[in-house]
């Protein structure tokens, strides 16, 4: 079970319109029975007096609500209406209107939204019910004025973690779908603002996902954080804002797409710092990343002449960070110290490279494998690791040079390397989900698991379409023999070739 907020905030002015909403076909038609499962006066529930749908039953269950605010005449400037969901897997079935009564009274009570033990009234909330989600999923929703009856404010601080405390208790006590306890792993993802926009003009990633990528591209390729900000103002789609603090260090910077324009904006852009990208894309955690790869880089020109070299390198690398950490899962170590946030964030810098050495500039299924595995590099509470080990900045190191070596031949000696890469990488996030299955991380180990599959599915295709055959392949032409002209006479003009008849084609006047 999770409790989550809606897209556009748990926080919001207008009662009357959330209730329209939920009680309404929802934007997608999927809201098929809206009703009350539970509230804080239960004659609103079925049976009661006042449960009866009749004109204007909606607008006098939004005044009762607000009945606390407008009476003592309080106004809390973020809003007074606090919304959330509460929903289960497709897999754990539905669980009835009965049980999330139950529930909600329950998490109600234990939030400090009810009433409280020295006589000050609780708080007036209702649970609605309109059947499952677009994904199968049974949920509710549950509205609460967070102004109580005497008039005070009912205290919201720091309330994720008690409400994921209490979502896990849920699971245990009712056998559902076990969930990972809240460490700050999930992936920031765009708003629906920002979906609606993308498919509105038919674009297959939306703005923040994109600068996503090429911020992620330009981390693993610098090694520093001038020549970071110099790739990304080398890149013609992307605007870039660098601030540099008095020691000459990057304190914070933001981007946008140049191709990209908004009214509201003060410049007409739309800005997005890197800690709104991802985790570990803020400007300190950047330069922590660089500052921590003791190992220097082969320059570029070097790298370009040596590929067999490089992704043999790449390949000993990966081993090495597999075995480092089949050591730790054999030993049951998933302290800080035992290096597996560190290889396993580093693992994302390896399949950026990757994904550009194989795949081109378009990578593809590549691309979905760095995606997907996003969510298994991010450290929990951290986003990324505080100290690298020497297999993690060897790795990442590996990483930095392949990706700057360009794109690689997939066919002959290069082709058999780049497959036991891949064949090593699948090793390796094998390794990383069972690591954060230890450490009783069951999102992280999921998408590494869901990583490594994707990958596998990429080794099988890169086999079936590029066959080493361990020798070069001949070429498809044969060169022209050149003639010197004589000296003695002038050379012949070439009269033009025409195709022999087909003897067996009738010709027709």
């Amino acid at each position: 079970m999770i409790a989550k907020a809606p897209a556009k905030g748990k926080y919001g002015k207008d009662t009357y319109g959330l209730l329209r909403y939920l009680f309404g076909p929802g934007k997608s038609n999927e809201h098929t029975d809206p009703h009350l499962v539970a509230a804080w006066d239960p004659e609103w529930l079925e049976g009661g007096a006042f449960a009866e749908h009749h004109r204007g039953w909606l607008a006098r269950l939004a005044r009762e609500i607000d009945a606390p605010r407008t009476g003592h005449e309080v106004d809390l400037e973020g809003g007074h209406v606090y919304h959330l969901v509460l929903s289960i897997p497709s897999q754990d079935g539905a669980l009835g209107d009965a049980r999330w009564r139950e529930l909600v009274e329950e998490a109600v009570d234990r939030m400090g939204f009810g009433p409280t033990d020295d006589g000050r009234a609780g708080c007036r909330w209702v649970a609605v019910h309109h059947g499952p989600s677009k994904d199968g999923n049974d949920h509710v929703h549950v509205a609460i004025n967070l102004v109580r009856g005497d008039g005070t404010i009912a205290d919201t601080y720091r309330n994720w973690p008690r409400w994921r405390q209490w979502c896990l208790e849920v699971e245990q006590r009712l056998d559902l779908t076990r969930t990972s306890p809240a460490n700050q792993t999930a992936p920031i993802r765009s708003t629906r603002a920002e979906v609606e926009k993308a498919t509105r003009y038919r674009r297959a990633d939306t703005n923040r996902d994109l600068l996503r990528t090429k911020v992620r591209t330009a981390a693993v390729e610098a090694s520093s954080a001038r020549e970071f900000i110099a790739l990304l103002e080398r890149d013609l789609q992307v605007a870039v804002q660098p601030r540099w603090g008095s020691d000459r260090q990057l304190t914070a910077y933001r981007v946008a797409l140049r191709a990209e324009w908004e009214k509201a904006s003060a410049d007409g852009r739309i800005w997005f710092s890197g800690s709104s990208l991802a985790h570990d894309l803020s400007a300190p955690k950047l330069t922590a990343r660089w500052t921590s790869t003791r190992q220097p880089a082969q320059e570029q020109a070097e790298v370009r002449r040596a590929p067999e070299e490089l992704l043999t390198r790449a390949t000993q690398a990966v081993d090495n960070a597999r075995r480092h950490l089949t050591g730790r899962v054999i030993a049951g170590d998933v302290s800080d110290g035992s290096g597996g946030d560190d290889v396993a964030h580093a693992t994302a810098d390896m399949l950026v490279a990757v994904a550009r050495a194989l795949g081109g500039p378009e990578p593809g299924a590549l691309a979905e494998v760095v995606v997907v595995y996003e969510r298994a590099a991010t450290a929990p509470r951290r986003g990324q690791p505080v100290w690298q080990t020497e297999v993690a900045a060897a790795l990442r190191t590996t990483a930095r040079d392949l990706f700057r070596a360009g794109i690689l031949s997939k066919r002959n000696s290069t082709g058999l390397l780049a497959a036991a890469l891949v064949l090593a990488l699948i090793a390796l996030l094998v390794q990383i989900a069972a690591w954060r299955q230890l450490s009783r991380q069951q999102a992280q180990a999921t998408a590494a698991t869901r990583a490594a599959a994707r990958m596998n599915n990429y080794s099988a295709y890169l086999a079936k379409r590029h066959p080493p055959t361990g020798r070069p392949e001949p070429l498809s032409f044969q060169p022209e023999p050149v003639h010197k002209p004589s000296s003695l006479s002038p050379p012949l003009a070439r009269r033009p070739q025409h195709p022999q008849p087909d003897p067996t084609i009738r010709r027709t006047r």
